[in-house]
């Protein structure tokens, strides 16, 4: 969760809080609803139950989020941010001499978000239930994609064309549905799976042959 001082606007939300207790109080809920998707679905959840948990009243709850939708939006808006910040240091100069440590690094990375943050995966299960959420999902894989298709290009020699980022956007979705059922047969990342994609994107994304036409 992000600090206090520092609370980005918010998908979902209201307003944007101004003051540091308000941001406090924000921070606050999505915490606390980020620990209630540990043991329950979405749908379990309700605005009364994240206030109690966040330690606010429903009124100062209803202030900043109209619904538990907007909250859950806003909090998986927050996560999707953090896959962004990982990529971004992972792709950073100066970058690993062979682009196969390279995409190991980020998905290694990523797994290590999931187990830190197991309330993230329920949103995952079966379908996204909002629109919103999709929406967020779609960016957030935009924004990956092109980090990926920059570095690998910047730094490999991949081709600089329309085919390969199409390859690399169609990559990280892919990747997503993958960590999805590696999480959802093991709380830690079924160790197949996670093996499986890592050969996935090293001989689909990587491959000179296949990336070059």
């Amino acid at each position: 969760m992000p600090e206090p001082a520092a609370l980005p606007a918010l998908p979902g939300a209201l307003r944007t809080p101004q003051q540091a207790r308000s941001r406090e109080k924000v921070a606050r809920i999505l915490a606390a609803t980020a620990r209630l998707l540990e043991e329950l679905p979405p749908d379990e959840l309700g605005t009364k139950l994240i206030a109690a948990e966040a330690g606010v009243s429903i009124g100062v709850l209803y202030r900043f989020f109209p619904d538990k939708q907007a909250i859950i939006v806003a909090l998986a808006a927050d996560w999707l941010e953090q896959f962004v910040s990982i990529a971004e240091q992972a792709v950073a100069d100066p970058l690993p001499a062979d682009p196969a440590e390279l995409t190991g690094r980020l998905l290694d990375a990523h797994a290590g978000f999931r187990r830190e943050q197991p309330g993230f995966q329920r949103l995952w299960y079966g379908s996204m239930p909002w629109a919103a959420l999709r929406e967020e999902d779609e960016r957030n894989d935009r924004e990956l994609a092109e980090l990926i298709r920059g570095a690998l290009v910047r730094g490999y020699g991949y081709p600089d064309t329309p085919e390969f980022g199409r390859r690399t956007h169609l990559a990280v979705k892919a990747a997503g549905q993958l960590l999805n059922l590696a999480f959802e047969q093991d709380p830690q990342g079924d160790p197949g799976i996670l093996a499986e994609l890592r050969l996935m994107l090293e001989r689909w994304v990587l491959g000179r042959s296949v990336t070059q036409g």
